[in-house]
């Protein structure tokens, strides 16, 4: 014999699918499930959950003393639309403070012609993500058309979750199927299954709270999607601390200052056949939901631009450039782009400039993040990179021939220096190695070909010279029994 659950169940099912009329005998002590969203009031129709239809894909609904959605919007043909500025409810009366009407979706409502509905005064729409334990089948195609139209996308999952464990698996579910698109609207999440039903305040915020602070945690805007029974009833939205949309159909809800408000089932929008959910935003979400941010989902971490995942591009975020690579990831390491070479950290992705040791090797980066090459100034002292960027120390040949000494922190040197013991050269002011003779201060000195100066007795062209041992050309002197003169060529005595 089933019990008094499943009987319920049961019931619910079939009043909804107009199995059971008003007139219908069930068993005794048996009543018919008013289920999450459902009201005993004879002018309120019963909401069912977002983006879905309560009779299937005619969207029409009938429950006990209910009077349908439908029937009080062809009281009034300006039913949920805007007439002079302001919207209207079914008896005429001004729905107050909304910004944006939007619909939700999933695939009751099929196909979608998402240019007709953003034209019909359609802002945003909230997307269902889960059919059967899967992918809703049309939410990647709605999540294009409507982005591609230009309409603002928030997401929802009705919720099975009955620990806080499941409820986070739920949001990665989410968060997994979303974070390549442009979510500019709030996440939500859908508590009005009635397995949940049976759970304590305390058990359902503690669920509710583990999907809301995983969504949160990601960077998106979660919210809490219920209707005005589950409200007064089942939640105690002081334990979850977050907005709340809230569903009741053909009335205000008595829930206050909810961020939206789905107002019926039936209404009609161009470019959808059948009935589709009208749903009104109070709050502006552009405050809350930033257009420019980071965000971590499943260890990995994306940033988004304009909502939009970035993806093979340079993006600036509080004056530090990233490049994210073609998953939409921080790149690390050496970048090569468009013949330049740029050093991200390996930590954080972060461009490189100025300094950079790798492997041993010292890099130069510019303030635009290139990698140098060649003759670099820096702090008033030259270096030289290499073909590799690679910054030289000890002797460099240049132009083929023309050598130059680095120091070993790789800065330019000029004037006298001994790299080795017992070898002296002279490096101009430009840092070039001279050769031959070379006037130094007044005193002339003698470099080979190699660059080395010269000490003792040297014949130079016919004549012969005399260096002393600081290298300086001996003049006006005798040595060795031959007259220096002050030219420096030694003569017999």
């Amino acid at each position: 014999m089933k019990n008094t659950t499943q009987i319920m169940r049961r019931c619910h099912a079939l009043a909804l699918a107009g199995l059971i009329g008003a007139g219908t005998i069930v068993p005794a002590g048996t009543s018919l499930a008013v289920g999450p969203g459902e009201t005993q009031s004879a002018t309120v129709i019963s909401p069912v959950g977002p983006g879905q239809s309560s009779a299937g894909s005619t969207g029409t609904a009938s429950g006990t003393g209910s009077t349908s959605g439908q029937s009080a919007s062809t009281a009034n043909p300006n039913a949920w639309k805007k007439v002079n500025g302001v919207y209207q409810m079914p008896d005429g009366s001004a729905i107050n403070n909304v910004l944006f009407r939007g619909i939700d979706v999933s695939r009751w409502q099929g196909d979608i012609n998402w240019s007709q509905v953003a034209a019909d005064d359609v802002s945003f729409v909230m997307l269902g993500t889960r059919s059967k334990g899967a992918v809703d089948p049309y939410f990647h195609r709605n999540i294009q058309q409507a982005s591609a139209a230009g309409v603002k996308v928030g997401v929802y999952i009705y919720s099975l979750a009955m620990t806080p464990e499941m409820a986070v698996e739920e949001a990665n579910f989410v968060l997994n199927l979303i974070h390549d698109y442009p979510v500019s609207y709030p996440v939500a999440f859908d508590m009005e299954d009635s397995t949940q039903g049976t759970l304590s305040k305390d058990e359902l915020a503690a669920i509710a709270n583990a999907f809301c602070g995983r969504i949160s945690e990601a960077g998106y805007y979660p919210v809490i999607y219920a209707n005005d029974n589950w409200l007064a009833n089942k939640l105690d939205m002081s334990k979850m601390n977050y907005p709340v949309w809230v569903a009741r159909y053909s009335a205000k809800p008595a829930y206050q200052n909810p961020v939206m408000w789905q107002a019926t089932s039936t209404g009609a929008v161009n470019g959808i056949s059948g009935n589709v959910d009208i749903d009104f935003q109070f709050k502006d979400f552009t405050s809350v939901i930033p257009a420019n941010t980071w965000r971590t989902i499943n260890g990995q971490t994306y940033y988004y631009q304009n909502y939009a995942k970035q993806k093979n591009n340079w993006i600036q975020d509080d004056g530090t450039w990233y490049y994210m690579n073609g998953d939409g990831l921080v790149s690390k390491g050496w970048l090569n782009q468009s013949g330049k070479s740029y050093y991200l950290d390996d930590t954080t992705g972060k461009m490189i400039t100025g300094w950079k040791s790798d492997s041993g090797k010292w890099y130069y980066f510019g303030a635009d993040g290139t990698r140098s090459r060649g003759w670099l100034n820096y702090g008033g002292r030259w270096y030289y990179m290499d073909g590799n960027g690679v910054m030289q120390t000890g002797w460099v040949d240049i132009n083929n021939g023309s050598w130059f000494y680095l120091g070993p922190d790789g800065d330019m040197q000029t004037g006298w220096i001994q790299p080795v013991p017992g070898n002296w050269y002279y490096l101009n002011q430009y840092g070039y190695m001279e050769r031959g003779w070379v006037l130094i201060n007044g005193r002339w000195y003698y470099m080979d070909e190699n660059g080395r100066m010269q000490t003792g007795w040297i014949q130079y062209k016919d004549n012969w010279y005399f260096l002393h041992s600081d290298g300086a050309m001996a003049q006006g002197t005798a040595i060795d029994g031959w007259q220096i003169g002050a030219d420096g060529i030694a003569r017999k005595e």
